[in-house]
């Protein structure tokens, strides 16, 4: 049954700057930024609903997580998220490095609760994960809102004996599942199978060792049948410009994957 309290509108603006750094090949930038008009009854994360790899790291150990579980529970409760473009936005590698300008395009219909006109870039291959960005919003007066953002060491996943990952191994899912993740603090455990309608988020416990029980790689493995799955170590931190105009909310991820095969 649908919550009975009243649905609440809100206008929010978002910019999502993304980091991958693959195993093999050389890291790539990306960026989204948008405005929304939001109507639900508690609050959602916009973000997490336009961009379903945005998600909070876990609460516990681990979580089987609903890939499209935000945009899910939103149309449960009869909400709906109506996008903008939110133009005016660049982020440049480093404080004179390349510099990304979103372009408008069209968001294909999500779940049926998301729609409207985005605005993103790449991903575009850049030499390394720089050190810091310069982001540019539209500000008061037409003047851009100038930040810049620090960013951490690249997380990595390892094995249970300290090795890094490597593409196309081969790991032993008939008992439980041990890695261990490094990075900054804040830094989680995702396995994601490809296509799946599921992924795993594993918080790291002490010197970010990660314990993924069989139950929940079998439970994982049934949703999403054998394919392959990629590891990624995930850092996520997020600011509120209140300079730009309108005020925006800025989330900047460091992301790195490895694809690997689990074997029962």
């Amino acid at each position: 049954m649908r919550d009975g309290a009243v649905p609440v509108t809100l206008r929010v603006a978002e910019v999502s700057i993304r980091l991958e750094v693959p195993s093999t090949g050389p890291p790539a930038l990306s960026v989204l930024a948008f405005r929304a008009n939001v109507t639900d009854r508690s609050g959602t994360d916009v973000l997490g609903v336009v961009d379903p790899l945005v998600a909070p790291a876990p609460d516990g150990p681990c979580e089987l997580r609903d890939v499209a579980g935000q945009a899910r529970a939103l149309r449960a409760q009869g909400g709906e998220v109506n996008l903008e473009e939110l133009s005016g936005v660049s982020v440049a590698v480093g404080l004179n490095g390349l510099g990304l300008r979103p372009a408008p395009r069209v968001y294909p219909p999500f779940a049926e609760v998301v729609g409207g006109v985005i605005a993103e870039a790449g991903p575009v291959d850049i030499a390394e994960v720089p050190q810091a960005l310069a982001l540019e919003l539209p500000g008061p007066a037409d003047r851009p809102a100038k930040v810049v953002l620090t960013t951490p060491g690249v997380p990595r996943v390892f094995d249970q004996n300290q090795v890094p990952m490597a593409t196309g191994s081969r790991l032993d899912a008939s008992g439980d599942l041990v890695l261990q993740v490094t990075g900054p603090e804040r830094t989680f455990l995702e396995i994601r199978p490809y296509g799946a309608p599921v992924a795993l988020a594993c918080a790291a416990g002490a010197g970010g060792l990660v314990v993924v029980t069989h139950d929940l790689l079998a439970r994982m493995a049934a949703a999403a049948g054998g394919v392959p799955v990629s590891l990624e170590a995930v850092w996520r931190e997020t600011h509120m410009v209140a300079a730009a105009s309108p005020p925006t909310r800025v989330s900047v991820e460091v992301r790195s994957s490895t694809v690997v095969d689990l074997r029962p």
